[in-house]
């Protein structure tokens, strides 16, 4: 033979070793890219997740690890809601959908038979991909505060947090529930405290008299034993990869406070829908808002992964450091329930010296539901003006008076002791409100001053006015008994002879009789948006001719003009004074 057998084992050894490192190679082109690929050194996969040595520098090199990647389970299509896709309610099942959807105001049905694990679509940037983090990330626990929640929404939450987050970085999950009612949610009862005992990391708690979001959050707080806080609700479903970006931008300045991007589940079929490009800011009557990211911000950054510089949080979904949450005041704990405390915490940050991103290679789901399925023991309207009150007196100086301006109502209202929150700003040697439009929300729109009229707009024969019902763009303005809180039923009747309502405007563009009158971005083109109006008399659109009339449903319709009362308004206040602009 010209080749023994031991040189056949020499060269089968050689060629397995030649293999191994081809293989290696490649899938360190497939993880990081040709750009990492320059830069690296070698990869060790002795340890549970691979790492890799990366050139810092002509004499220096670190130590560096991609995101943790789970196992993904296969997608055979035959499951509902796999890969994000939306369920479709049979026919057969559809009443049962809807006396489901009553009790969480989402379709409880389709989130029932989706799986606990089901699998997401990555649609990140691809550079998301490449990215590699410190391996002294610092570990971090994660928050969930439930109320009355849906078993699949809830336990799909924690099981996508255990399946796509790298264990050492995951060092707990606290459950608080917040008082729980025990008939009709017999399952989050004993059934629950069961189940969670085969999660290890999963741990339990239990407010025995209704806190609120606000106070319950701080109850798990002070359970946590991690460097860094995740705080999450309890319907959300995390992306691969979505961890390790918020922990190393609070590894690299224990002063940022970072969102993920919060990708939309759909409540009316769960359907997985990605966002991107948006940031939080706010308008004066102190309501949060989704707004594109303007051209300063997208100059400032270098690259479609680089964070984003967040005006305002929408304060369901972020990861902060333990001791910077305990160092700026953590929550405001004199607010109830929920509601303004994510423009307070927002404000606090920025004004006090830190910074509050959003962090694009970071994607979470979140179901956004229309209304809420839970009751404020002292009614929603009154819990959110006192927060509202606390976010103005605190943190917003002289600017607090525009918001005094839309809700002139509230200015004798009780918000409660504030002494402890100014101390903190004072303590914290805190910048001014003023700075904090020049500097962070640069783009902010001032609201118009001067008004025809304003207020809740009556209809003196019934005593109903016109109200958003909570709705916002291109929904139909609705009709509800008149309460004199302002809210949803504040309006201003502009010098452009616009029906302005929260950031839109009252238009006619059904252009039919009939029709319902839309709520819709106000474009300052008069057409549609155009309404004439005289005290106690019609609200009259010239381009279409048509009145706003009561109506005998839930939202007013437009009409043919005529000298009746379902056709008459009028406004809280007129300003006489005031003409319209040409």
């Amino acid at each position: 033979m010209i080749f023994g057998i031991r040189s056949i084992r020499r060269y089968l050894l050689l060629a397995l070793i030649v293999i191994v490192m081809v293989t290696m190679v490649w899938k360190i082109y497939l993880w990081y890219g040709q750009n990492v690929i320059d830069n690296v050194m070698w990869l060790d996969s002795h340890h549970d997740q691979p790492t890799v040595i990366v050139k810092r520098g002509p004499n220096s090199t670190v130590v560096m690890m991609p995101a943790f990647r789970p196992t993904q389970p296969a997608d055979d299509g035959s499951r509902y809601g796999q890969n994000g896709r939306a369920v479709v309610v049979p026919a057969v099942y559809k009443e049962e959908s809807d006396r489901l959807f009553t009790r969480n105001r989402f379709n409880q049905w389709a989130s029932d038979r989706i799986s606990l694990h089901r699998t997401l679509p990555d649609q990140r940037p691809s550079a998301c991909k490449w990215q590699l983090f410190p391996t002294n990330l610092p570990p971090a626990s994660l928050v969930i505060v439930f109320h009355n929640e849906a078993w699949s929404t809830l336990l799909r939450t924690v099981h996508s947090v255990l399946d796509r987050s790298d264990p050492r970085l995951m060092r707990e999950i606290i459950l608080v529930d917040d008082c729980s009612e025990v008939k009709g949610h017999e399952e989050l009862q004993a059934p629950l405290e069961k189940y969670i005992k085969k999660l290890k990391i999963v741990k339990l708690v239990r407010n025995k008299k209704r806190q609120g979001l606000i106070r319950a959050r701080l109850r798990g707080y002070k359970e946590v034993t991690s460097p860094v806080i995740v705080f999450l609700d309890a319907h959300c479903e995390v992306v691969e990869g979505w961890l390790e970006p918020l922990l190393m931008r609070i590894h690299e300045n224990r002063s940022n406070v970072v969102c993920p991007e919060i990708d939309v589940i759909s409540y009316e079929n769960f359907g997985y829908s990605y966002a991107s490009g948006i940031r939080g800011v706010f308008n004066w009557n102190l309501h949060f808002r989704w707004r594109a990211i303007p051209p300063v911000e997208q100059n400032r950054r270098k690259s479609a992964i680089d964070p984003i510089r967040s005006p305002t949080m929408a304060g369901g979904l972020f990861a902060i450091h333990k001791k910077y949450f305990e160092e700026i005041g953590l929550y405001d704990d004199e607010m109830d329930i929920w509601g303004g405390e994510n423009l307070e915490i927002s404000f606090r940050i920025w004004q006090c010296g830190g910074n509050l991103e959003i962090i694009p290679c970071s994607h979470v789901g979140h179901v956004f539901r229309k209304s809420q399925p839970y009751t404020f023991p002292k009614g929603a309207g009154e819990t959110l003006n006192k927060n509202l009150q606390r976010v103005a007196e605190v943190w917003m100086d002289n600017y607090k008076d525009i918001f005094y301006n839309r809700f002139p109502n509230l200015r004798k209202h009780n918000y409660g002791d504030i002494s402890k929150r100014v101390e903190l700003r004072k303590r914290l040697n805190c910048r001014s409100f003023d700075w904090y439009l020049k500097n962070v929300f640069t783009d902010v729109e001032y609201p118009d001053m001067i008004f025809l009229a304003k207020g809740e707009v009556r209809n003196p024969d019934t005593g109903y006015c016109l109200d958003s019902l909570g709705n916002k763009d291109y929904a139909d303005v609705g009709i509800y008994p008149c309460h004199g809180q302002g809210g949803n039923q504040l309006l201003t009747y502009t010098v452009r002879k616009e029906l302005e309502m929260d950031e839109v405007c009252l238009d006619a563009l059904t252009r039919t009789v009939g029709g319902t009158v839309k709520m819709v971005a106000c474009h300052k083109q008069k057409g549609t948006q155009l309404w004439e109006h005289q005290k106690d008399g019609q609200l009259r659109n010239p381009a279409t001719n048509l009145c706003i009339d009561k109506g005998s449903g839930n939202h007013v319709v437009l009409q043919t003009c005529r000298d009746i009362s379902s056709q008459k308004w009028t406004f809280a206040q007129y300003y006489n004074d005031v003409t319209p602009v040409p």
